[in-house]
């Protein structure tokens, strides 16, 4: 499932949330554009889900049927997720009869590619307004 939670850099095109029909049209534009297959949940206009889920941009979770919290990543990475969904399925189907299974947790860091242009494209695809506010917060960023 997929949790749509807000613009992060709204524009003249593409705006911010200002009531839930436009967020339900921003997060069918993101479906559309990148090929979204998943059942998407959207936010709430406060954004509840979200601050509750650590806040961050681009944050995954997973949660097994009991509720207990399997995966999270700062950022996503869907091969990152597919390979551990992978494990953890396999690790509970496929052990063999009477040895017990315990869980651990593990923390590393990860890699991942960065489509600097297909990101800038987005940003333009929702206006000079987002483009221009991003420069600016990465101009104060390297300062």
């Amino acid at each position: 499932m997929f949790v749509y939670t807000h613009e992060a850099h709204p524009g003249e095109r593409v705006p911010h949330h200002d009531c839930f029909e436009t967020k339900l049209a921003n997060a069918r534009l993101l479906r559309d554009e990148i090929g979204i297959s998943r059942p998407i949940l959207v936010d709430d206009l406060s954004g509840t889900a979200h601050r509750a889920y650590g806040g961050l941009p681009n944050m995954t979770w997973v949660i097994d049927r009991g509720g207990t919290i399997a995966y999270k990543a700062s950022w996503t990475s869907a091969a990152n997720v597919e390979s551990f969904v992978a494990r953890y399925v396999e690790a509970r189907r496929d052990r063999p009869t009477g040895v017990r299974i315990g869980p651990y947790h593990t923390e590393q860091l990860e890699w991942r590619a960065i489509d600097q242009e297909a990101f800038l494209a987005r940003l333009e695809r929702n206006g000079p307004a987002a483009l221009e506010q991003w420069h600016r917060a990465g101009l104060r960023r390297s300062s």
